[in-house]
């Protein structure tokens, strides 16, 4: 077999490896970041005063990302590259950073405490967009497959579904023993060897979109996000579906509170990485034979009734309730993967009916509510814990009643969250995937403008002459 990765396509192998090795270790790297809820309240933090400094760099990160998305997609690099360069500087600066967040002593004042989780915590968001919003958006250059695109997002998706349950598995049985310091530095070099193939193997190629502005200006970019509709109904969908996943934020606590030990998390977490790597694993193939669209709602409504049930079931049996924590856990694997690919049919779209492609405002707009929902939820999770009675400190022991209330933000949260989200996308998001097909071909001069209307099956307007 040749070096290119599958027939007909433009990218070679090692290039998809190291696209999925990339988010292999990026979100080991995410999974360790997202226990910093834990790790605030084991050092002594109030969980009110820990869940109110997580909300204040999202302000900055309204800003932040938006405006580097903007210069991705204004600035190319004397090597002729736009999104690779961004990458290689932020792989070496969230290692760092997130080091520095997980390096506070036990010892210092609340305050000294405070900002120097502020400061950490905003740079490692700085860091993080300028990794993860080049990372998507190279996909755009690395080929002008459709098809091959989706495949190579498909894979970084699946991948980085393994690597968040492995921190998920893993992270409750290396913690106890190494302390939260010395693990994040085991976890954070194995992070980054993993993304290190991916800065030398993936390339861009020509993929600008031929009915396309190519260096947007800001005004072209404005009417490129008003226009897209979609892409603001999936990234809405995406925070309502990112809060209301609270089972890693949970893992911890379920094991402490509710099973009674915290290793017991590992088998909480084996379950959840079960179910959401085979769904996961299950869903490129699901969406060649059904629109990715249906299998997405198909998984949503399967998740909630589950939900349901597993709090009925409750937690007396371990077995019992481990079976229905992977069953509950399908919807992870299912719009986790999904809705990426809906983002980059977004950008289809958006070129079809603006005429500007702006890769680099989308993706740093998805990296913004990716780490938006990360806040939100453990905001919400410790609101929610304080509520019910909870105890700050590693060892605390918890009051009556905690153990029931930790078990059914477990189960109703989701639910309701994924509710909304399946009512939003059932409602307001037209777009299918023989028609993104269509605009792709359109903005390509592959077809002319009465005709990609004439195949399309939904009315979506005019497009951009």
């Amino acid at each position: 077999m040749s070096k290119k990765s599958r027939i007909g396509f433009q990218t070679e192998r090692k290039e998809y490896i190291g696209y999925c090795l990339f988010f292999l270790g990026q979100n080991l790297l995410w999974g360790f970041a997202g226990y910093i809820e834990t790790f605030l309240t084991d050092i002594g933090i109030a969980a009110t005063t820990a869940a109110a400094i997580l909300i204040i760099p999202k302000l900055w990160d309204a800003v932040n990302d938006v405006i580097f998305g903007y210069i991705v997609d204004r600035h190319t690099f004397k090597n002729g590259q736009k999104f690779m360069p961004w990458v290689r500087i932020g792989t070496a600066a969230v290692g760092i950073t997130t080091v520095a967040m997980f390096a506070i002593p036990k010892d210092m004042t609340q305050t000294s405490k405070v900002v120097w989780f502020l400061v950490a915590y905003i740079l490692f968001d700085i860091s993080y967009t300028i990794l993860d919003a080049p990372a998507f958006a190279v996909t755009t250059v690395m080929t002008s497959n459709v098809t091959e695109r989706t495949s190579i997002i498909a894979g970084g998706k699946l991948w980085s579904m393994v690597g968040g349950v492995l921190s998920t598995v893993l992270i409750p049985m290396i913690r106890p023993i190494f302390g939260w310091f010395t693990a994040c530095i085991i976890f954070i070099a194995v992070s980054v060897v993993l993304m290190i193939p991916m800065l030398f193997t993936v390339k861009e190629r020509s993929a600008a979109t031929a009915n396309a502005e190519e260096n947007p200006k800001l005004k072209d970019m404005i009417k490129y996000l008003k226009s897209n509709k979609y892409l603001l109904i999936v990234l809405f969908a995406m925070l309502l579906l990112g809060i209301s996943s609270v089972e890693q934020k949970m893992a911890i606590y379920m094991g402490r509170i509710c099973l009674g030990q915290e290793n017991a998390a590992t088998l909480v977490a084996a379950g959840v990485a079960v179910s959401v790597i085979v769904v996961s694993a299950l869903v490129p193939a699901l969406s060649k034979k059904w629109d990715k669209f249906n299998v997405l709602c198909f998984g949503l409504g399967f998740a909630i009734v589950m939900d349901v049930v597993t709090y009925f079931v409750g937690y007396g049996s371990l077995a019992a309730a481990i079976a229905m924590i992977m069953l509950k856990c399908t919807g992870l694997g299912f719009w986790q993967v999904i809705i990426y690919m809906l983002i980059a049919d977004t950008v289809e779209y958006g070129t079809y009916k603006s005429g500007t492609i702006a890769a680099g405002v989308t993706f740093s707009l998805q990296c913004f509510i990716a780490k938006l929902k990360n806040a939100l939820i453990g905001s919400i999770v410790l609101f929610t814990l304080s509520l019910t009675g909870f105890v700050e400190g590693e060892n605390a022991i918890q009051p009556a009643g905690v153990a029931d209330g930790i078990w059914g933000l477990f189960c109703f949260l989701p639910a309701a969250g994924f509710a909304l989200a399946l009512i939003v996308l059932i409602l307001f998001y037209k777009l299918r995937t023989k028609d993104v097909q269509v605009m792709s071909k359109y903005n390509n001069k592959e077809i002319s403008k009465e005709e990609a209307e004439e195949l399309l099956s939904e009315k979506y307007g005019p497009a951009a002459q």
